[in-house]
């Protein structure tokens, strides 16, 4: 890749995509990908400004759906046949419907009930790094970036914990079908796995219809807003992209503050001497290795983003991640700074009316689960040298799959 021909589809710009932003934002306010014609955007002003302007910036773009006309017949035939068909909301649907199907789960995320929550997820931190401390070293990823908030979200969509490797399975599944690069054959795959997922919300719906409860997918299934319910095929849509945002984008976090402890000379001392400093790292984590590095947007009429024309029906990427890491905005961007007073405006959660719902819980569950492993344990390193974090590309995904760590215990 040189400095005139940034793509974003490159596998392994996509694994360590910054110097590309940078590169990106030198060429132009609304870069165009070369490679898909996509407008990246990547000023922190900016992504603000088009994530605002939900007129003309529809977050109803398409591309979760397939377009080309062979592959949809069948693909299509395989969500009658197996599933249900899928329909946009929440992340990718516009007000008035995004503000409906918001009304029916943010009560579970306020600021207010996170905090309720707090022994709740100290307790199920703990339960998860007793399974490894006594062994000295852990697939950290696997073992407790993923189970922590995974363990959280089945509790509160009110599905069982047993069914925990199937719902990571699923997540991993939602992903992969955001995929941009999917081969017909691997988006055939998908449609059948998710077509599982949407079999198994099917059955606990019906479950929670028959006999109400409290949990979330209870109170959806159930919800009466003006007269107004919830059909299937909202219903299976909203709980796979609860149960990817729940897991996916907390996992990848937590996984990148651990990797920050090893690689941050001093970072480690300097959290175990000031604990106090623990939301402060969570916020720099954030900002610096979003999990969810950007989002799409349809441009609704021509415009235009810093001169730059946008054509009615483009794509504009506004990439969350070279936001955070605008030296505009944030200086000396690229640093982890504790002392970093403008941190927390980072737009690792999204920005506007599409903000992450769940961006409380997830900051609640970093800070517990770094505060009970720095209390239990200590100098944090790699247990496989080169080979002990292992990233896996995706185009707007920004984590690892695997991470082996070694540590001694407190």
């Amino acid at each position: 890749m040189s400095a005139n021909t940034v793509t974003f589809t490159d596998s392994d710009t996509q694994k360590c995509p910054f110097h590309a932003y940078e590169a990106a934002r030198s060429l132009s306010p609304a870069y165009r990908d070369p490679a898909n014609g996509f407008f990246i955007v990547t000023d922190y002003d900016k992504v603000r400004a088009v994530a605002l302007d939900t007129e003309t910036f529809s977050s109803e773009t398409g591309l979760m759906f397939v377009k080309d006309s062979e592959i949809k017949e069948k693909i299509d035939k395989i969500w009658r046949e197996n599933g249900v068909m899928p329909v946009n909301t929440m992340v990718v649907k516009d007000d008035p419907e995004h503000k409906f199907h918001r009304s029916l789960v943010d009560k579970a995320f306020t600021p207010l009930r996170v905090r309720q929550m707090e022994s709740y997820l100290e307790s199920i931190v703990d339960d998860m790094i007793d399974k490894f401390a006594d062994k000295g070293e852990a697939d950290f990823h696997n073992q407790m970036s993923v189970m922590v908030p995974l363990s959280v979200i089945a509790d509160q969509l009110g599905v069982p914990r047993s069914n925990m490797k199937k719902f990571k399975f699923w997540s991993d599944t939602v992903m992969r079908e955001c995929d941009q690069s999917n081969t017909p054959e691997q988006q055939i795959e998908i449609t059948y796995d998710m077509c599982e997922l949407h079999r198994y919300v099917i059955e606990k719906a019906a479950e929670y219809k028959a006999a109400p409860a409290e949990c979330m997918l209870s109170d959806m299934v159930n919800a009466d807003v003006d007269g107004r319910r919830l059909s299937i095929e909202e219903l299976v849509a909203i709980v796979a992209q609860i149960l990817t945002a729940g897991n996916e984008t907390t996992a990848a976090a937590m996984s990148s503050a651990m990797i920050r402890l090893i690689e941050e000379p001093g970072l480690e001392a300097r959290l175990h001497a000031n604990p106090e400093l623990i939301p402060q790292f969570v916020e720099e984590v954030l900002r610096l290795d979003s999990p969810i590095q950007g989002l799409f947007r349809r441009a609704t009429r021509d415009t235009e983003i810093g001169g730059v024309p946008i054509p009615a029906g483009s794509i504009v990427v506004i990439k969350w991640a070279a936001a955070n890491r605008d030296s505009a905005q944030f200086p000396d961007a690229a640093k982890l700074d504790l002392d970093r007073t403008n941190s927390r405006r980072h737009v690792s959660f999204g920005y506007g009316p599409h903000i992450c719902i769940g961006n409380q819980l997830a900051r609640g569950e970093l800070r517990i689960a770094i505060s009970r492993l720095l209390q239990r344990m200590k100098n944090f390193r790699y247990a496989r040298g080169d080979a002990s974090a292992i990233r896996h590309p995706h185009y707007f995904s920004y984590s690892v799959c695997e991470l082996h760590i070694a540590f001694d215990r407190l």
